[in-house]
């Protein structure tokens, strides 16, 4: 055990704060100086029975830090999986979790905009992180997964959030530029103080988590475990915004989806093992999850309230950009506006945008605590969206056919009551729900078919609804517009 002690130099006796390990245990002191700027450290310390004995060694300067302390073991009680510990073998990610790069999940939201229509969808990126890392865990457990690829997996599942900007997937609709896999690869290889506390895990750790994010990681199913239509990453999202939402179509059988899993042959060459679901043991319960999925989309994730806010949010922002490259824009979101101008964005700077930063500009664009936002349509838009004046939905059905004979009648509406403007005031949503719809590298197969023995999971679900695509058409609108757009509406989706 690994035990601390601080002492405040300007008072030598005053203690800052300890932990005590038993007899012959090593132990680090820490002496801060009175500017409390940083510690040195004092290269061994042994814990006797009766007191401290200093020992020689190297002192090395720490920065941020005004103590050194040991890693502690970490119980988090989370209200999906119930206590998740770090601890033992996963101690040392502990010092994972105190980057900033970790610590800022904290500030994104899990569900973007969906709290404005769920009050209790408020949960962060940090709790579905750890929530996948224990799902990660549990999953290499019962697929009794070698240690080396275990680990990559847990730690894979814990930051493979870590790249994800403001408001969830909103964001990457502002700027191709902005997708949250790429920005965790970026974070995870550049950022010094992660890169730290990954390495000390393991040398090359970080290489390693890319190769997850760029899709070369093998073998490929510890690959898939994390990124799949059937993931650590999905299977806790979905229970966890299915528990703050307080939607009840969340429901399906974690448990036996695991006990159904199996790694198994299924190709030839070099990397032949993936993997599958028994069909047998797990179909019925990968269904109940994919009937989950599906449901969570029609009725959550693509709430006509919840895609009015985004593309508000979008516009909002998009508006921002247009002006940043003419250099007209307020101040409030500096980084965005040098990348609207073909600057580049550093990782110290993303890290530094999240829900509250962004927020916060948004609110002095309406004018909130600051001097409004110069620009009318910046202003008017950012004022509606933090206010939660927002758009109107005016339901067009499933068949995107109506969106051409939709486009003009309501591009027309809006330019004859906002001018120019109009485009900021009126939008077509084509929100797909797809169940279950697999790339060739994301494919999972089904071993113990009654039929086909194994078979790809898509080709089993290409007869039920689940795999095929659905879209729902919506026009979105200021509430200025409802009345003269609903009448066209009505008429085209009757005429279809």
């Amino acid at each position: 055990m690994r035990a601390a002690l601080v002492v405040d130099h300007a008072g030598p006796h005053q203690l800052v704060g300890e932990r005590v390990g038993g007899p012959g245990q090593r132990a680090e002191l820490a002496v801060v100086g009175g500017d409390l700027a940083g510690a040195r450290l004092a290269g061994g310390v042994d814990v006797e029975r009766d007191g401290l004995v200093l020992a020689t060694g190297e002192r090395q300067e720490r920065q941020h830090r005004c103590y050194a302390r040991a890693v502690k073991d970490r119980v988090f009680r989370d209200p999906v999986h119930g206590l998740i510990e770090l601890g033992g073998d996963d101690r040392e990610l502990g010092r994972v979790l105190e980057t900033r790069a970790f610590q800022r999940l904290r500030r994104l939201h899990q569900m973007g905009f969906a709290w404005l229509v769920y009050p209790g969808a408020e949960h962060t990126r940090f709790g579905h992180a750890l929530g996948a890392f224990h799902v990660a865990r549990r999953v290499g457990r019962a697929l009794e997964l070698e240690p080396g690829v275990a680990r990559h997996v847990a730690v894979a599942a814990l930051l493979h959030d870590i790249g994800h900007g403001p408001f969830s997937h909103s964001w990457e609709q502002v700027s191709e530029d902005l997708d949250h896999e790429g920005w965790g690869a970026r974070i995870v290889s550049e950022d010094a103080e992660l890169g730290e506390a990954l390495e000390a895990l393991e040398p090359g750790l970080a290489v390693t988590l890319c190769a997850f994010w760029n899709k070369t990681y093998r073998p490929t199913f510890a690959r898939k475990l994390v990124s799949s239509q059937l993931d650590v990453d999905r299977l806790d999202y979905l229970l966890r915004d299915g528990h703050y939402s307080g939607a009840g179509y969340a429901t399906f059988d974690l448990e036996w989806i695991l006990h159904a899993l199996k790694i198994q042959a299924v190709h030839a060459g070099e990397d032949p093992h993936d993997l599958v679901v028994d069909y047998r043991r797990g179909m019925y319960a990968v269904e109940q999850y994919l009937f989950a999925r599906s449901f969570m989309y029609a009725q959550v994730y693509h709430h006509k309230t919840v895609r009015a806010a985004e593309w508000m949010f979008v516009q909002t922002l998009g508006r921002f950009r247009e002006l940043a490259a003419q250099s007209a824009e307020p101040g409030g979101l500096e980084p965005l506006a040098r990348r609207a101008r073909g600057g580049a964005l550093t990782v110290d700077e993303y890290l530094w945008l999240d829900d509250l930063s962004v927020t916060c500009a948004i609110d002095r664009f309406a004018g909130r605590g600051a001097a409004p936002a110069s620009d009318p349509i910046l202003c008017d838009l950012a004022g509606r969206l933090v206010a939660r004046r927002l758009f109107k939905t005016i339901e067009l059905g499933h068949d995107v056919d109506v969106i051409d004979r939709i486009a003009e009648p309501a591009a027309a509406a809006a330019r004859r009551k906002f001018g120019d403007a109009g485009r900021y005031y009126v939008h077509i949503d084509n929100a797909m729900q797809i169940g279950y719809r697999a790339h060739a590298d994301e494919e999972l197969h089904v071993v113990g078919h009654p039929v086909h023995g194994t078979v790809t999971l898509g080709k089993l679900l290409d007869t039920l609804a689940l795999g095929r695509p659905l879209s729902t058409i919506r026009l979105l609108c200021a509430p200025e517009l409802v009345d003269e757009l609903a009448p066209i509406a009505r008429s085209l989706v009757r005429s279809a």
